[in-house]
């Protein structure tokens, strides 16, 4: 029995105004997965440089 989530983690950069959109990025994802289950989560908003984020 295979118990696997697989996740995406989205990041839109805050320094570059032609950064992909994080929707852009999660559509591509789930199109790689080819219908497989995931769990999304999102950063915008947040340096990567920062650590201190949710």
């Amino acid at each position: 029995m295979n118990n696997r989530i697989d996740a995406i983690y989205a990041r839109q950069s805050i320094d570059k105004k032609d950064s992909i959109s994080i929707e852009s990025q999660i559509e591509f994802c789930k199109y790689e997965l080819r219908g497989g289950s995931c769990r999304e989560y999102q950063d915008k908003g947040y340096s990567g440089k920062n650590t201190d984020r949710p």
